[in-house]
């Protein structure tokens, strides 16, 4: 869900080293048991680094100077650690934001309001039994099948790489098809090159797929120009009608891969929107050891439309409970009756 773009990590990474070595000192004990290291001081880092370095306040429409005064008021020193973590995953919790988290030894908080309030609309034991009928072929991570001249693709994670090869594999295979179905739910992200190279196959020509903004200073508006993101073609070319299907749960990478197909004439969104999650990562550990992880950029659309709430499908559908229970898959079923 979160290795994104490898190189800004990394980037981040030497920063928050750099930093760290400049305002707290290598000798400072990483735990709040070391007075030095207390929970106000803590509070106030973190409220800091998020006030400075967090880049969707005005696509969230939180008030962070406002937030500051009811949380700062539930933190004294000398509480246990259990209850400041609560206190800043509190804090944190009202940005709504997947990419926000907040990591230690006693605990871990993610924002998973993006997809755990809304249907679940994927489950994949019954696409195996009911529509795959435990007969697939796979190449790296990838499971696909032919069946009536439609064919049906599945990734699970961008986070599981895939090659060139492998996808070129898969194409080959399908080249005699009418349409291809690619199914995402439930695809929480990982690398944006994996949705890069699979997207690489969709397109004939040099593509503006997004804008992406960088802060450039410590004002909640101060970003860069929109920098435009293009991918060229590669590999092996698919050029019949695609319906991608999408749940709330297809965040970061895959909402970024659904907005690059969303461009295309020749595809059709089934199912419910993206989770969304379009910024990129930064991350920076905080004085007593916890690491913070943040979204440092923004990213827009080629129309230079926000993307963070997620793309929107062209054909909404909900699979029911007694849908579900009954192993059917309404989307899936949609994706195939469009494409025959």
């Amino acid at each position: 869900m979160h290795d994104r773009h490898w190189v800004i990590r990394i980037t981040g990474v030497l920063f928050t080293a750099a930093l760290l070595l400049t305002t707290t000192g290598c000798e400072k004990a990483l735990n709040l048991k070391d007075p030095a290291v207390n929970a106000t001081a803590v509070f106030d880092e973190l409220w800091t680094v998020m006030d400075k370095h967090y880049s969707l306040f005005p696509y969230k429409g939180v008030n962070w100077d406002s937030a500051y005064g009811p949380f700062r008021a539930k933190v004294r020193d000398g509480m246990p650690e259990t209850e400041l973590f609560g206190v800043l995953s509190d804090m944190l919790a009202a940005l709504k934001d997947g990419h926000v988290t907040l990591t230690s030894s006693i605990d871990t908080f993610t924002y998973l309001g993006f997809y755990k309030p809304y249907p679940y609309n994927f489950n994949y034991e019954n696409i195996v039994n009911t529509y795959l009928q435990h007969a697939y072929s796979t190449s790296g991570p990838l499971i696909y099948k032919i069946s009536s001249g439609v064919g049906y693709l599945y990734y699970k994670r961008f986070a599981n790489d895939v090659t060139d090869q492998q996808i070129d594999k898969v194409l080959t295979d399908m080249a005699q098809t009418k349409g291809l179905i690619i199914d995402v739910r439930d695809n929480t992200g990982g690398s944006t090159a994996n949705a890069d190279r699979m997207f690489q196959r969709f397109i004939t020509a040099r593509t503006l797929v997004k804008f992406e903004l960088s802060k450039k200073g410590p004002g909640h508006d101060d970003y860069t120009a929109p920098q435009p993101y293009y991918i060229s073609p590669a590999g092996v070319h698919y050029g019949q009608p695609i319906v991608v299907l999408t749940n709330r749960a297809c965040f970061s990478a895959c909402n970024d891969f659904v907005l690059y197909l969303s461009g295309l004439q020749n595809v059709t969104q089934i199912g419910d929107q993206t989770g969304g999650g379009g910024g990129i990562p930064g991350d920076y550990l905080l004085s007593n050891g916890w690491k913070l992880q943040y979204t440092a950029t923004v990213t827009l659309s080629s129309a230079k439309a926000p993307v963070e709430n997620g793309i929107v499908p062209d054909i909404p559908i909900n699979i029911s409970p007694s849908d579900e229970s009954n192993g059917k898959d309404p989307i899936l079923e949609k994706a195939f009756q469009s494409l025959q």
